[in-house]
């Protein structure tokens, strides 16, 4: 950039040229002249501005300087002369002849609004342009995309994009299913940095990243690794009951450029546990090494026997799918609960009685289910109207897996019953679960009101016979 001190310099040279007889005449028959069609150009910050010069030589052939000079703070602003695709910084004039040539000028994403001057110096030749400003992004981010692909050009999900600034990772983001990624991140020129298991790690320096504007690297192929497996288990953390067999399912892809062999195992079983592979979820066949060709995948069902008598709680193991080069490890979980099963039993269901007797019966409880208590049971006794029936032990706190336990029931009928059958319902209902009963009680008539009976039968009977007797021949 010229200072004013120069400027002055150069003006007190053309006073000087005026003066001396003859210099007229003789620049400006030497003269070069620049002329831009456009020389002001309105842009956002961030973007760049171009301008196409045309520079004719009214003088001798020469080799000219090419220059600018601006007068702003032009630090982040890229300025430069190409001709077509090169960077150029001397233009040879043959004489009485035109060229062009062009000028980049590259604003920083934070360049506030305004008008911002270039002086353009070739030869003795001069031209101001300007770059208007129209709208900042000071308070914006650069914007870095790109495509990850294999060398097949299939897309490459999950690879990991890093944006670095020497050792610093300042922004990264795992690719899209497509494979796609799209980063923000402050203006500066970083490393570009990506990786993914199974694949050989890629990475360009010298990315520049513009406020305001996107850098697009385009689609980023990736070399695959000779041997390497992507092991997808597809719900690690199981929950069931106690007295079933759990099973995992496992998808296993070669990602690798070779086919390979791939030995299956677990580790960390507790005691007394069982488990194995199998190719397929009904399959009564164990596995214990899988191969599979390159590209392509397998799924495996490992399935886990625990013995009956487990407790309750959570286990973890792991699945070990060892290759060639490497060896795979997926951690499971188990989470074991406990079924409830409660049952109700009596030795009798049905008694008889008289009418004003009582009667009672024992109702047995049982908890049948593996691993899980029973809490808060209730025994209730619905009986009909104007029957009493009492529980001598109406709540329990629990009942454990196996574990029984005995009420007495206590049923009353009221005194003025009608002989004939009844019934009655026990409902127990704890916090798992409820469960009914029915009971049946039979009340009997007195032996005098049959008799009594018996007796009227017979006087109708004896009426009858003397009523024939003394007018049946008329």
């Amino acid at each position: 950039m010229i200072t004013k001190y120069s400027m002055y310099a150069a003006a007190i040279c053309i006073i000087a040229l005026a003066l001396v007889p003859g210099a007229t005449a003789a620049a400006t028959s030497n003269v070069v002249a620049i002329t831009c069609d456009f020389p002001g150009e309105m842009i956002e910050a961030g973007e760049t501005a171009t301008f196409d010069l045309t520079v004719a030589n009214t003088g001798d052939t020469k080799t000219c300087e090419i220059n600018s000079w601006t007068y702003f703070d032009d630090t982040d602003w890229k300025i430069r002369f190409v001709d077509g695709d090169r960077d150029v910084y001397k233009m040879y004039l043959p004489a009485a002849e035109s060229k062009t040539i062009r000028l980049i000028v590259e604003s920083p994403g934070y360049a506030p609004v305004g008008e911002y001057p270039i002086r353009v110096g070739i030869g003795n030749g001069n031209i101001w342009l300007y770059v208007r400003i129209t709208r900042t992004h000071g308070d914006e981010t650069g914007n870095l995309i790109l495509t990850v692909v294999d060398k097949e050009g299939t897309v490459v999900q999950g690879a990991d994009v890093g944006i670095y600034n020497g050792d610093d990772r300042i922004e990264g983001m795992l690719t899209t299913a497509e494979g796609k990624v799209s980063i923000g991140a402050p203006m500066g020129v970083y490393t570009v940095a990506i990786a993914k298991e199974g694949y050989q790690p890629w990475s360009k320096k010298t990315v520049e990243i513009r406020i305001g504007q996107t850098t697009d690297l385009g689609i980023v192929p990736l070399d695959k690794e000779n041997f390497y497996a992507d092991v997808r288990v597809k719900s690690p953390s199981l929950v069931t009951t106690v007295g079933s067999t759990p099973g995992y399912e496992i998808v296993l892809k070669n990602v690798g450029r070779v086919d390979d062999t791939y030995r299956l195992g677990v580790k960390g079983l507790p005691d007394q546990w069982y488990a194995r592979f199998k190719e397929d979820r009904d399959a009564t066949e164990d596995v214990t090494e899988a191969y599979i060709p390159a590209g392509e995948e397998k799924t495996l069902y490992l399935e886990v026997i625990p013995p009956y008598s487990v407790d309750v709680g959570e286990y973890n193991l792991t699945a070990v799918i060892e290759s060639a080069a490497r060896s795979y490890e997926e951690n499971l979980t188990l989470r074991l609960r406990g079924t409830y099963d409660l049952q109700l039993y009596s030795r009798s269901y049905r008694s008889e009685i008289g009418p004003g007797d009582s009667t009672g019966f024992d109702l047995t409880l049982t908890n049948g289910g593996t691993g899980g208590t029973l809490t808060n049971i209730g025994v209730n006794i619905s009986a009909p109207e104007g029957w009493r029936a009492t529980v001598d032990t109406p709540t329990i706190a629990s009942l454990g897996p196996g574990e029984r336990t005995t009420v007495a029931v206590t049923v009353i009928p009221p005194a003025d019953i009608v002989a004939g059958e009844y019934k009655l319902i026990a409902r127990v209902a704890c916090d798992q679960a409820e469960e009914q009963d029915e009971f049946r009680v039979v009340v009997k008539e007195q032996s005098y009101i049959a008799a009594i009976g018996l007796l009227v039968v017979l006087g109708v009977v004896a009426g009858l016979w003397y009523m024939f007797r003394k007018y049946g021949r008329r």
